[in-house]
């Protein structure tokens, strides 16, 4: 993980899979440095809504670069509202009851994330029992939808933000770039099992 600057700021290994934006969180949460990041720019990852909860309920800006947003669902909070052009493609609604009920749990979670008590990387276990996700992980999802929906508004809407997310990115792509170049020994291969 890169900041703005070219520093880094965590690294490990990243797998992967469908939770690795939920590594990402680990990396900022774990982080052993005194930048305090706000804003996490990411390729499109492996998003979805829990981890635009998380990353929300955590106090960070979560902004992958969608790779489809024209595929994307956007959410409203009232049914009624006349949304303009937007009515059509922001069809479904927040749960804002399911929200309030577990909000005092919600808090709860980002305070044990925060504290190092769970671990991002294994908050899936927290979150799923068996194939199904808990009531906590429901609320999260619609915490998420919330974020999830103004950030896809925003990047169709600011082409600086959208510059700025592709800059960053690059940043990430350059380190990436000089990190093979000095790798040492069969070039930048690992060929362990």
């Amino acid at each position: 993980m890169v900041s703005d600057q070219f520093t880094g700021l965590n690294a490990i290994v990243v797998p992967g899979t469908l939770r690795d934006s939920l590594v990402l969180l680990a990396l900022v949460l774990e982080q052993q440095t005194e930048l305090t990041p706000t804003q996490i720019i990411t390729d499109t990852g492996a998003y979805s809504d829990v981890v635009f909860g998380l990353f929300r309920l955590l106090g960070y800006q979560f902004c992958p670069r969608l790779a489809d947003m024209g595929g994307a669902r956007l959410w409203r909070i009232d049914p009624a509202a006349d949304y303009g052009p937007l009515n059509r493609i922001a069809r479904h609604k927040i749960n804002l009851d399911l929200i309030a009920r577990h909000w005092d749990d919600l808090l709860r979670l980002a305070g044990s994330l925060k504290l190092g008590l769970v671990h991002a990387t294994s908050i899936m276990r927290t979150l799923q029992v068996g194939d199904r996700p808990t009531r906590l992980a429901q609320a999260v999802t619609e915490f998420g939808r919330i974020d999830k929906t103004l950030h896809i508004l925003s990047m169709m809407d600011d082409e600086s933000k959208r510059r700025r997310t592709l800059h960053q990115l690059n940043r990430g792509e350059e380190r990436h770039k000089l990190a093979r170049v000095v790798f040492h020994g069969k070039r930048g291969e690992l060929r362990q099992h």
